[in-house]
């Protein structure tokens, strides 16, 4: 029973002395950059595109906000991490199989792969829920009453908590996430992403800056997690000269 205590605090100090090891020799996070990026493009779409769309968005074609309405809940958070959980769990049974060191070692990685997707996901929302409790912008529902520039703060009502949209943000983190475990199909799995967060302006319960916030938000914690997990040696790497975090995938072939 003791020696099954003591392997938790030696775990944790493990990640700390590699964090440490390689925190000299990593760039830091370039924050300021990205906040200036987003905080232009948010303003961009603040003030020329969610008046129009918000006057549009109820012309729409019919089936258009049909298709949209069905695809736009694999943002909900509930559904991405029931994923997340049922992949962990089936490599967890799966590792506890294989007697091979190899195949079990490649097992671990792919379930520290799906770690580092569910804790990008779920720090993202867990920031994207207080920012649009804390904001309470008025939704596009009730564009007619109250226009875009309604906000009433710490409002638990539904329909003023539009900004950011938690959707945008859970996909920003999800498809981000994946474009850096998989480069090959970085665009494909960002231009799923800006589609997905497009569809919450479709079905009329975000402005189009709140879809670009939300997004955003999710893509940067999605990048800093990452680098929080080349740091720990996890999953990513990050060469000398503080380029991008680059995945172990060859460690999966």
């Amino acid at each position: 029973m003791s020696g099954t205590v003591d392997r938790k605090p030696s775990f944790w100090n493990y990640l700390r002395k590699r964090y440490e090891t390689r925190r000299t020799i990593h760039r830091r996070v370039p924050w300021k950059g990205f906040v200036f990026t987003a905080i232009n493009a948010i303003a961009i779409a603040f003030f020329v595109f969610d008046r129009p769309l918000g006057q549009a968005a109820k012309d729409l074609a019919p089936r258009l906000i049909t298709v949209a309405g069905d695809i736009t809940d694999i943002g909900r958070l509930a559904w991405i991490l029931a994923g997340l959980c049922t992949i962990f769990a089936t490599g967890y049974l799966v590792r506890r199989r294989l007697w091979k060191v190899r195949r079990r070692f490649r097992m671990v990685y792919f379930t520290q792969m799906t770690a580092y997707v569910g804790l990008s996901v779920l720090v993202t929302s867990i920031v994207a829920n207080v920012l649009k409790f804390a904001i309470g912008r008025a939704r596009p529902l009730i564009y007619d009453q109250e226009g875009i520039f309604s906000f009433a703060p710490f409002n638990a009502d539904f329909l003023h908590q539009s900004f950011p949209s938690g959707h945008s943000a859970n996909i920003g983190a999800l498809f981000v996430a994946l474009a850096l475990l998989f480069p090959r199909f970085r665009l494909g799995f960002i231009g799923i992403g800006l589609w997905l967060g497009a569809t919450r302006v479709i079905i009329g319960v975000h402005y189009p800056s709140d879809v670009v916030a939300g997004l955003a938000l999710g893509a940067w914690f999605a990048f800093a997690t990452s680098v929080l997990f080349a740091r720990c040696g996890l999953v990513f790497s990050i060469d000398r000269d503080g380029g991008w975090p680059t995945p172990r995938l060859s460690r999966l072939l």
